[in-house]
């Protein structure tokens, strides 16, 4: 089985909105209807590699980036907690893939305004990194 990206997204997607704060206030990079706290999170195609003699499975090391946002400082760190919660050591389910559990990258950035929006929203920026490999 080849490696489906939206599989991975939706596992994803789905872990977080298991949390009833980030429930419906959970998107994959588009925000529809601009909640008042959110998360919105962009998943990589994935560094693929092979670890195999023949054959077309690979291995993939991905990277999610969360975005936790708010109309405050306060909210936006409030929402990335429950990102921290729902995905820090989360090994997601997709059929046909072994996924290591969720890791998160280091990060020196702090909540940060928006000013671009009106009004301004501030935002916390986290990723996380784990590896999906081929089921023998």
């Amino acid at each position: 089985m080849s490696v489906s990206i939206r599989d991975h997204a939706a596992a994803l997607k789905a872990r977080l909105e298991a949390d009833s704060v980030l429930s419906g206030s959970t998107f994959e990079g588009v925000v529809s209807n601009r909640p008042q706290r959110y998360c919105t999170f962009f998943l990589t195609s994935g560094i693929r590699y092979s670890d195999r003699l023949s054959g077309p499975d690979s291995s993939a090391d991905f990277t999610v980036t969360v975005h936790s946002v708010g109309q405050d400082p306060t909210q936006a760190q409030a929402v990335a907690e429950r990102v921290f919660a729902q995905l820090l050591n989360f090994t997601p389910a997709v059929e046909g893939r072994s996924c290591t559990r969720l890791e998160h990258v280091p990060s020196t950035m702090p909540t940060q305004l928006d000013d671009t929006v009106d009004p301004g929203l501030y935002f916390n920026v986290d990723e996380f990194s784990f590896t999906s490999d081929p089921v023998a």
